[in-house]
């Protein structure tokens, strides 16, 4: 190799920064890759090794080229071998999201290829005054299935408030599936009470996976907005939950929402808060989501734990406790009541 190109290939690679982007670049086309294969099919079609022929039958490919340019950056990024003809699954991420438990991990991928990546590209233009991004209606699915990796967490947390009570009836504001009125019998028996969904195909979906969990008799599912409650909700309630719904609300609005809710307890009851707040230079994922929520119509930023409490305060109550729901995070649960 002739010296002065080496030289002038070696100052290159010094140059400040380039290695630690290029370990990103690597990431981000890793993840676009493995986004690629899901959509096109490729990774379901390689739970069987195949050859590239046998690969455009099953996937009916009509241009050869960007399915042999797919397969190579597969190749490149180690996600799949190719040994005698054939294709085949070889990356640990690849394996992980067409498993059993991939759903998750499909969702966390499609989220960053779609919408989160949205959030960035248009950035500059909607800090000088663009319009608000309009994709709110199209993510829930998504949103909804990554979100299930804070279960577990959320299950511990709930556990712990509602165990031991002789009497409980619950308000669960966003119910979604319908997920953590199940965990609340499962830690109490004595448990009854309502799920409340703005979403009409959420609110059917739930009332579904109760009557699959045999309690539908001990919960009910309304569709509608807590703001202007249905016809259905009536009396106080000794536990409300609020699982990942003020990002919906601003300041303001929460506020409202909060003097709502407080005004539904019975005298002893108390609201179980679970949400992001902001990170403040200390957790990405927070940051990452209050970024998202900046930049989408029907969202609002996160507020910080200081707010939070100054918000509870403004709202009438007056014994608010919160920890910590992941060590690192600014995931917060938060429990408020009287004294």
């Amino acid at each position: 190799m002739n010296l002065k190109y080496l030289i002038t290939v070696l100052r290159t690679m010094k140059l400040p920064g380039l290695f630690p982007l290029m370990k990103d670049w690597q990431a981000f086309v890793r993840m676009h890759f493995i986004f690629a294969a899901l959509e096109s099919g490729l990774l379901g079609a390689l739970s069987v090794p195949s050859t590239r022929d046998e690969l455009i039958k099953k996937l009916k490919v009509k241009r050869p080229d960007i399915l042999e340019a797919l397969l190579d950056v597969g190749l490149s990024a180690k996600e799949l071998a190719y040994e005698n003809g054939s294709y085949s699954i070889k990356g640990k991420r690849s394996k992980a999201v067409i498993g059993k438990e991939g759903d998750l991990l499909v969702a966390m991928i499609q989220a960053n290829v779609t919408y989160y990546s949205s959030v960035y590209r248009n950035a500059a233009d909607r800090m000088r005054g663009a319009p608000l991004g309009d994709d709110l209606e199209k993510i829930g699915d998504v949103v909804a299935r990554f979100s299930k990796i804070a279960e577990p967490i959320l299950r511990n947390f709930t556990a712990v408030i509602v165990s031991q009570k002789k009497s409980l009836k619950v308000l669960d504001v966003g119910c979604g599936s319908g997920v953590f009125l199940q965990s609340i019998f499962y830690a109490n028996a004595n448990a009854t009470g309502i799920g409340i969904d703005i979403d009409a195909a959420v609110v059917e979906q739930a009332k579904q996976n109760l009557e699959n969990w045999g309690l539908r008799g001990t919960f009910t599912i309304i569709a509608g907005d807590i703001r202007s409650p249905a016809q259905g909700i009536e009396g106080t309630f000794d536990l409300i939950t609020l699982y990942n719904v003020l990002h919906y609300f601003d300041s303001e609005k929460r506020i409202e929402l909060l003097q709502t809710l407080r005004s539904m307890l019975s005298p002893d009851g108390t609201v179980a808060i679970a949400t992001f707040l902001r990170s403040k230079g200390k957790d990405l994922g927070a940051a990452n989501l209050n970024m998202v929520n900046s930049s989408l119509r029907g969202l609002a930023p996160l507020p910080d734990l200081i707010e939070m409490t100054a918000e509870l305060k403004q709202s009438a109550f007056t014994r608010i406790k919160t920890q910590r729901l992941i060590p690192g995070s600014t995931f917060y649960g938060i429990v408020a009541g009287d004294l």
